[in-house]
């Protein structure tokens, strides 16, 4: 067989004695059945905080995708603050996000949650904010705040992860109601503020964010959502002023503002590029954001989805400049040409066609969009035919598409919640606490599964920000969804897995530069049909994901991986085995290092 000149060849099963680069771990539980709770006559229970019960649920009565509560005795006792009041302050409708990432590389993901506040903004409150929880293992976790030296000031709104200074260590960046936080991973369990000296404390009201490296010279760089001009001093009212009732005012009601780009200088500053790089076109209340290679050209890109405006598709030219192409492209608008109230992002390959699609969650009224990659640059909206149901009614906001039940085509999640809490009081239609979705993919189609996905999804909650993560490392995806003013979710997917498949997970690590290999491509080259998975900054609602890629294949099988680094390199990963996890570290060289961190 010809390797082209920059593809290495890896032969994993002469590579099983290698350094192990934060990829340990111990092994996992076992996955025990869901457990039933009681449900008022309309089939929906009604507490707000999902619950442990006692009472095992029939097998015979779970669907092929099912979770598990697990916040009770966890160790989480983190509580979300908005910042809601009868004043109705706008950002507080929007909430705050939340991250997944193995801060101190001991192998065990461990968990960021984003905390709000109350309006006007006090920097020097005692109340709690943001908190850090270090993953211990078995579900069991503990609050690492004070001891990371991390304290936002602001009133957080999104969670962004990557290695900025390619120390091996992933660094955090906060976007804020006020001045946004980038914290520097000491490898210590401890972090540095670093947000003045870096240049990236950016004073707009940022939301969602996503590290990329768009120039091509290993160093992460940023970018930043910017939702719209706001003070609590021009605070529109809006709603019923004879009883002097407020409602959270419509997004026309405030003037976007055009994102920001941040070049990584290399020397721990960066510097804002947005004037020069072609990405400030126009403004648009950006609040999603996703970076990897949309258009198959092995150059990294950018999709903003924006509220009540078009949605931006940048597409990068790898030397450091960007041309939007969102209409072009037929990404900016709905299947009617229409603007929608984009909020959160999900990217894969849902009809394992070979090419990446784009999923986005929008407002009340507004079905859920799926933009259909064509190849080429062409995308077609195809939310209403592959989606059919469970959207229209519901405000959609964190999302993730994830294979939860291993049968190789990814399933679909999304948080729920409406931005008021006194519609009723107003005489308008929709409740605030809403059930989240749940679909399982049908070779394509989405079968909506809510409320059979376990007790969770049988409860009615305000959502915002989602990630999906192996937080028990057993090979498959779990999920946390961060709710308004309340405890967040934690979710342990046991899933009846096909019988016939086993999953196989891979963390990419870019040498010697971009760790975080955000804008790789991982395809699966020894079945029949294809299985790709992005690397990519960004997505859901202001949150970050596990970026490890999990592959269903069959059991036993041999498996071949073809990675397309970002740099344009290839690698060849041959011989993997079902049931393993697997560090891929980028390799110039035939010493190519490929590490299984443990057997399942």
């Amino acid at each position: 067989m010809f390797f082209p000149p920059r593809m290495t060849v890896l032969a994993v099963s002469a590579l099983l004695g290698g350094l192990m680069l934060g990829c340990t771990g111990d092994k996992p539980m076992q996955k025990n059945p869901e457990q039933a709770v009681s449900k008022s006559p309309d089939g929906i229970s009604r507490p707000q905080t999902p619950e442990n019960s006692s009472t095992p649920e029939p097998t015979d009565l779970r669907t092929s995708i099912h979770f598990t509560s697990m916040i009770q005795g966890s160790g989480i006792d983190f509580q979300h603050v908005s910042g809601n009041s009868p004043e109705k302050a706008f950002p507080a409708a929007n909430g705050s996000g939340l991250a997944s990432l193995d801060y101190d590389m001991d192998g065990q993901y461990d968990l960021y949650f984003g905390n709000g506040t109350t309006f006007p903004i006090d920097p020097l409150r005692s109340a709690a904010g943001d908190e850090l929880y270090r993953n211990r293992g078995d579900w069991k976790f503990r609050r690492a705040t004070a001891a990371s030296g991390m304290i936002n000031p602001s009133y957080t709104a999104g969670v962004e992860c990557g290695d900025f200074n390619n120390d091996g260590f992933p660094d955090i960046y906060v976007t804020s109601v006020g001045r946004n936080q980038l914290y520097l991973n000491l490898g210590d369990g401890t972090f540095e503020d670093v947000s003045v000296a870096s240049g990236t404390d950016d004073p707009q009201w940022a939301t969602s964010a996503a590290f990329l490296d768009f120039d091509h010279d290993g160093l992460l760089d940023l970018y930043v959502c910017h939702y719209a001009e706001w003070s609590l001093e021009h605070n529109a009212f809006c709603g019923d002023p004879v009883r002097k009732i407020r409602m959270y005012c419509s997004p026309t009601m405030v003037r976007p503002e055009p994102d920001v780009l941040f070049r990584n200088q290399g020397d721990g500053t960066f510097l804002n590029v947005s004037e020069t790089t072609g990405v400030r076109v126009r403004s648009g209340r950006g609040q999603g954001v996703i970076a990897a290679d949309l258009n198959g050209d092995q150059k990294i890109d950018l999709y903003v989805s924006n509220d009540i405006n078009q949605n931006f598709l940048l597409l990068g030219d790898g030397k450091g400049q960007f041309q939007e192409a969102g209409e072009l492209s037929g990404t900016a608008y709905d299947h009617l040409g229409k603007s929608q109230a984009g909020m959160g992002l999900a990217l894969g390959d849902f009809d394992r066609n070979g090419s990446v699609d784009v999923f986005v969650t929008n407002y009340a009224k507004e079905h859920n969009a799926l933009y259909e990659n064509l190849r080429n640059g062409v995308y077609v909206e195809t939310g209403t035919t592959r989606i059919p149901e469970g959207s229209l009614p519901y405000v959609g906001w964190g999302t993730s598409l994830s294979d939860f039940d291993l049968d190789g085509w990814l399933d679909l999640i999304v948080t729920n919640g409406h931005t008021d809490d006194n519609l009723a009081e107003l005489g308008k239609e929709g409740e605030y606490q809403q059930p989240p979705g749940l679909w399982k993919n049908d070779a394509g189609r989405f079968r909506l599964l809510t409320p059979q996905g376990g007790a969770y999804f049988k409860e009615l909650h305000n959502g915002r920000g989602l990630v999906s993560c192996d937080l028990d490392n057993d090979g498959d995806s779990d999920v946390v969804v961060g709710h308004q003013e309340g405890q967040p979710a934690l979710l342990r997917n046991d899933s009846l897995d096909d019988p016939k498949t086993q999953s196989l997970q891979i963390r990419l690590i870019g040498n010697p530069d971009n760790r975080d290999a955000i804008g790789a491509l991982i395809k699966v080259v020894s079945t029949h049909q294809p299985q790709l998975r992005m690397v990519f900054g960004g997505g859901s609602y202001a949150s970050t994901s596990d970026r490890r890629a999990v592959f269903a294949v069959e059991h036993d099988a041999v498996t071949n991986l073809l990675i397309d680094w970002p740099d344009g390199s290839q690698t060849l990963a041959v011989g993997l085995k079902t049931g393993v996890d697997y560090c891929i570290v980028q390799s110039h060289s035939s010493e190519a290092r490929v590490m299984p961190r443990s057997d399942r």
